[in-house]
């Protein structure tokens, strides 16, 4: 029942995740509408640090180690915009990320995962990857590398914050503490590449990054719940549904036509729902 619950509330944390995705793309530079969204969110922690259980040495190290693998995901996250258009390698981006969680947890927990629960992963993986459009990829090699760079730290960041949601009974405070300094440091990067507008963009912006930011905060939230009740690779894999939850935003509310790429990458998705959820 618990594991049904956990399945649930990862395909919700989905949605959410493509909705501040979707909010990204409020009417500024991308740094800063991720800095204004993880800024917000930093904000309404910081209030909390008193009531925080404190975190044991080891948990602090590999918070540590995830913050670098937070800030490299985003580095490389507006890398790859910046080497064009980035509806083309998100879905590398996004594909890839779950198919390094599977292969690393394959090797250091090959008991963790069934037969099953493999095959529905990598139709995951494999209808993500069918959305990009590999013939308008081929002179982009420059984007490519940038999109895998950014699942591989994706892939990073979910296979150190589950590890350390399951070694730990003070998980709210890992998680406070992670966007608490994660918000900090991207504002500290943002300031030093744009100071002054920075500042203008959170008087513009701040009511749609706090809800953006409060979208990204509950839908890590429920994913790292989640690891503590189902393996972290099917974890990553039904989070990045929300690629296709993207998909039938475009279509239902922005009137988009679906080409047969999203056929076929819906199908395989959720033939891959299917097997994950009978394993």
């Amino acid at each position: 029942m618990l594991e049904n619950t956990a399945f649930a509330l990862v395909l919700l944390a989905a949605i959410l995740h493509a909705s501040w995705n979707a909010l990204v793309k409020i009417n500024t530079k991308p740094l800063l509408a991720i800095s204004l969204m993880f800024g917000c969110i930093c904000v309404l922690t910081l209030a909390l640090v008193p009531w925080l259980t404190p975190l044991s040495m080891p948990l602090w190290l590999l918070l540590g180690v995830s913050l670098v693998c937070h800030f490299g995901y985003k580095v490389f996250l507006l890398r790859a915009f910046k080497q064009g258009d980035f509806s083309l390698a998100y879905p590398i981006a996004r594909g890839s990320a779950p198919l390094w969680v599977l292969l690393v947890s394959s090797l250091v927990w090959p008991h963790e995962l069934d037969q099953q629960q493999v095959v529905g992963a990598l139709l995951i993986i494999a209808g993500i990857l069918v959305l990009t459009n590999w013939r308008r990829l081929r002179e982009q090699l420059g984007l490519i590398y940038a999109a895998l760079a950014t699942g591989a730290w994706i892939a990073a960041y979910s296979l150190l914050d589950g590890y350390a949601a399951n070694q730990t009974d003070a998980l709210v405070s890992y998680l406070f503490w992670l966007f608490m300094l994660d918000g900090l440091i991207i504002n500290a990067y943002a300031y030093y590449r744009h100071q002054g507008e920075l500042i203008q963009a959170y008087r513009q912006h701040w009511r749609t990054a706090l809800l953006g930011g409060g979208f990204s905060f509950a839908a890590y939230s429920l994913c790292l719940w989640a690891m503590t009740i189902i393996p972290v690779a099917v974890v990553s894999a039904l989070r990045e549904t929300s690629v296709l939850v993207a998909v039938l935003i475009g279509v239902v509310w922005l009137k988009e036509q679906l080409v047969w790429r999203q056929y076929i990458a819906a199908i395989t998705i959720l033939l891959g729902l299917l097997a994950l959820r009978l394993a």
